[in-house]
């Protein structure tokens, strides 16, 4: 539709012409029309129905039995809320505030009384950000104060696109570029005093100084003068800090200024480190940015990455994204609250008498003040500062209506406090910071909502512990507080690394402690779910919900979800998610669970009526058996653990070199293939196999046996294994049974135990596999077609484990391939797969004869494009119809009419798999 344009002069001086005269109830349509006009946007009138968006919404009047009407109405959006001109704009924002929720909870509450426009930010996990624009700012277009927008930027973001003015837009810039200049100088300080812990702790000092000036904590550039006359005089700066800090440990004077009692913790002493001018210089320019506009769930993860990487890549720790954390949180802790809120206000919609209604806010708002959240990873504190600042969040909407129901006017103080926030963390840097990322999102949220600063500023957080979060220094298991609601972003450290990074003597220890609930193959991340069940089953905790490593959904780590369904329930799950982490990307799983009461469960945010351990909501093919039919036939190749594999060349070098004995250098030299070399370009590796061979046999085969001497022993010396030290010429895994059953075939089947796409490859002996390579022991091409096809591949992802940020499919022989039924065809039957079998080697073979540089992964990657963009003439579409065709004389083998969805596919071979197993099983 058409519609006629409104210039910002003409919208200005209307405006003003009218001010003087105008009435809330007869000029708020025509004054938001105008603004429509302006920023080109449809009118109530003028939108699409889809766009649920209107004047007079109505909504209930929390406390009361009335229904209210928000003035303007756009779903997803904003709220609009008018005033008569000149009345007061908090009024009309305070009762905006109160219908937000009601619908949908818009991130954008704009109130105007047609002279000023004031747009309140209200994204979740975010302090609000006002825009105010006057009728002046519009004529002119001028830049609105404390933003980076002009006035119809402002108003146009505000109709067409709110995400545009999210606060942490803004503040993830300053934040970045703060953390940035703090660590530089850090890290410098620490080089000149080899003090990390000391340097760490001035900055903190520094920056908490800095935020504390810009919210009006301390006199604003009183930091910067002491910054100056450091730079100038570098051999006093001690002197300054020392000043400085005594005085905020105790309130007092300091250079003729009144310095509040700062303390908590923080500010316990004078204690200080000298600064260069180079140091001074860049600190004065890291404290001319807006520090009060810091974003809180950033901050301490990028100040901490800046100053101690070394020590949390150690240990596995990983920053959690803003919104990650609030998938977990809302879930978790504001969930259960927000219902009772509900109740709540339905409870005072029909009480009559004003204090009977305040008594029961009253009664609500004491509850907020006792929840407990516990992080038990807490790092920096971005976790619990989420939970704090929602609680304060709904603990404002509860105050608000405990003023609106008041005959008069009735303000109760907030409750809600930094101190019902408990964590848990063993590293000292990050445990201090997690109580100054508290402090500064309280302050902030404060800083926009009113209050008064409390005295002392600061207070110790004496729920945030510095300590081990699973073993005492005795040995024993840890205990945690009773928390209500546990939340947080345990270590992500797998089973093989926590002997390298953890030490032998604590990860013995700790598997020692919970050997009889978790395998000792676990990975650390596991660990923290399962004291937060065991605490849900005691009765400390209700809720719990963690991001962990997407590994946790196979193999043994799922054992600890298991435990979980056992003794509750998971109700949340967000399976395999991306997540990028200092410039390496991973997958993750996000879950939460319960005793077992929540009735709402969610897989990727969609209600499901059952969560499986494996985090799906299909059959639960964890059900499966391994079967005996499929015993002794598929195998983990070769574990070398040394640099027994040699260029192709000079393996055939040695072949022609002879031996004083007449030993033949082809007894020990073998074609090596790892799963690179089935998925990309073969490497043309060969592999010094001396197999079960004593050291006076290995030695009759001189090049090789030097070479193995010089090149693997000194690496052997040094391994904690005594047998591999001992037996230093052998592989650490010769895989015996392996070799024993591909001995007498001509040909085998490998399968790249991680990889983009599962495909199963004709192997020939004499080649060695290595461990990244899963032999399986058949030579007939139906096992090969039934392998290659998507029946099969649909049952390894349900079963497998994923790695990496392609979220590579891991395949597991043991319940990737054991717990397969295969199917039983009758004679045409088994024909028609391996034709189609046959085939699909035939075109690969062809295809890759095209392209010297093409791959079986380029190969299949194309047929994966093919299935999302069909194209009939690329090179790929023979192949994908190949496939095709392999599909449907596979499931035709097992009697199904194809095609048939994924959870289709994996509840006809669970039932074949438990049908078979049962079998098996039964008495004669």
């Amino acid at each position: 539709m058409s519609r006629a344009s409104l210039s910002h002069q003409d919208f200005a001086q209307r405006w003003h012409e009218r001010a003087a005269k105008g009435k809330e109830s007869a000029d708020y349509p025509l004054h938001w029309t105008d603004l429509c006009r302006l920023v080109d946007h449809p009118t109530p009138q003028e939108a699409p129905p889809e766009w649920d968006y209107g004047f007079q919404r109505s909504v209930r009047k929390v406390g009361t039995r009335d229904q209210g009407f928000a003035d303007v109405f756009k779903a997803g959006h904003f709220i609009a809320e008018y005033k008569g001109f000149g009345k007061d704009l908090g009024a009309a924002l305070q009762q905006a505030t109160l219908y937000a929720r009601e619908l949908g909870s818009p991130p954008l509450i704009i109130t105007s009384d047609m002279s000023r426009i004031e747009v309140n930010t209200a994204f979740t996990g975010t302090s609000p950000k006002t825009y105010r624009v006057t009728l002046d700012d519009v004529a002119s277009n001028r830049v609105i104060a404390g933003s980076d927008f002009h006035a119809l930027d402002v108003l146009h973001s505000a109709l067409w696109k709110p995400e545009t003015l999210d606060p942490r837009l803004l503040r993830e810039r300053v934040t970045t570029d703060a953390t940035r200049r703090i660590g530089a100088v850090a890290r410098a300080l620490t080089a000149r005093t080899n003090d990390r812990t000391r340097s760490a702790h001035l900055m903190m000092r520094l920056v908490f100084a800095m935020f504390a000036e810009d919210v009006g904590l301390l006199e604003r550039g009183l930091l910067s003068q002491i910054l100056e006359r450091a730079r100038q005089y570098p051999e006093r700066s001690l002197t300054y800090f020392q000043e400085l800090f005594t005085a905020m440990q105790h309130g007092g004077e300091f250079w003729g200024k009144d310095v509040r009692h700062f303390n908590g913790g923080l500010f316990d002493s004078g204690d200080a480190l000298a600064i260069t001018a180079q140091d001074a210089e860049a600190l004065l320019a890291a404290a001319q940015l807006d520090w009060a506009e810091v974003e809180p769930s950033i901050f301490g993860a990028l100040f901490e990455d800046s100053l101690d990487t070394a020590v949390r890549s150690k240990r596995g720790a990983h920053y959690t994204s803003v919104t990650d954390i609030e998938r977990i949180v809302d879930r978790v802790v504001l969930e259960p609250l927000w219902r009772e809120w509900h109740e709540v206000k339905t409870e005072i919609a029909v009480l009559k008498r004003p204090h009977k209604r305040v008594e029961r806010l009253l009664t609500f708002q004491q509850r907020l003040a006792q929840v407990r959240v516990l992080d038990p990873a807490c790092g920096s504190g971005n976790f619990l500062f989420v939970a704090l600042k929602k609680l304060l969040d709904l603990e404002h909407e509860v105050r608000a209506a405990a003023f609106v129901n008041e005959a008069g006017p009735f303000d109760i103080p907030p409750l809600v406090h930094p101190r019902q926030m408990l964590g848990i963390e063993i590293e000292p840097f990050a445990h201090e910071l997690a109580s100054i990322t508290l402090w500064i999102g309280y302050f902030q949220w404060k800083r926009a909502h009113g209050g008064n600063w409390e005295t002392p500023v600061l207070q110790r957080l004496d729920g945030l512990q510095r300590r081990d979060a699973l073993l005492t220094p005795e040995g024993t298991e840890a205990a945690w507080p009773a928390a209500e609601f546990i939340v947080g972003n345990p270590p992500f450290l797998g089973d093989k690394f926590m002997r390298q990074r953890l030490g032998g003597e604590y990860t013995l220890a700790l598997r020692g402690v919970y050997g009889d609930r978790l395998p000792a193959q676990s990975d650390l991340a596991c660990y923290w779910p399962e004291k937060a069940r065991a605490a849900i089953a005691a009765g400390s905790s209700q809720r719990a919900g963690f991001v962990a490593t997407n590994s946790i959904r196979g193999g043994k780590n799922r054992t600890v979800l298991e435990r979980i369904k056992a003794t509750g329930d998971l109700f949340m799950a967000w399976p395999d998610e991306p997540w990028a982490q200092d410039g390496a990307a991973v997958r993750v799983s996000l879950f939460a669970f319960d005793g077992g009461q929540e009735q709402l469960r969610t897989l990727n945010g969609q209600a499901t009526p059952d969560i499986n351990a494996d985090l799906s909501a299909r059959a639960d093919v964890n059900r499966a058996e391994p079967l005996v039919e499929n015993r002794g036939t598929a195998f983990v190749g070769a574990m070398k653990k040394g640099k027994f594999d040699i260029p192709g060349a000079l393996a055939r070098q040695w072949l022609q070199l002879p031996n004083p004995d007449g030993a033949c250098n082809g007894d020990v030299l073998k074609p090596w293939v790892n799963g690179m070399d089935l998925t990309r370009t073969p490497s043309d590796r060969w592999i010094v196999d001396f197999n079960l061979m004593t050291q006076a046999e290995a030695a009759r085969y001189l090049a090789p046996y030097e070479y193995v001497r010089t090149q693997v022993k000194p690496d052997r010396d040094r391994v904690a294994n005594r047998l591999e030290r001992e037996r230093w010429w052998q592989h650490a895994r010769t895989a015996p049974d392996l070799r024993q059953a591909i001995q007498p075939l001509p040909r085998f089947i490998g399968i790249p135990r991680v990889a983009k796409h599962l495909l199963p490859v004709w192997l020939t002996p004499p080649r060695v596999v290595d461990g990244q390579v899963v032999v399986v022991a058949r030579d007939d091409d139906f096992t090969f077609g039934v392998l290659a096809s998507s029946i099969h591949r649909t049952w390894a992802r349900a079963q497998g484990t994923y790695m990496g940020v392609g979220n590579d499919l891991r395949y597991t022989p043991s319940t990737c391939f054991e717990t397969f039924p295969f199917p039983r065809p009758a004679g045409d039957q088994r024909a028609e797969v391996e034709k189609w079998a046959r085939y699909v080697v035939q075109l690969r073979e062809h295809l890759l004869a095209q392209d010297e540089g093409a791959t079986l992964t380029g190969l299949y990657n194309a047929v994966a494009q093919l299935r999302a963009e069909p194209d009939a003439s690329h090179p790929a579409a023979a192949l994908a119809t190949a496939h095709d065709r392999l599909d449907a004389s596979v499931a035709a083998a097992y009697g199904w009419e194809w095609s048939l969805s994924e959870d289709e596919v994996l509840a006809r071979l669970l039932a074949l798999n438990l049908e078979r197993a049962s079998a098996v099983t039964a008495p004669a």
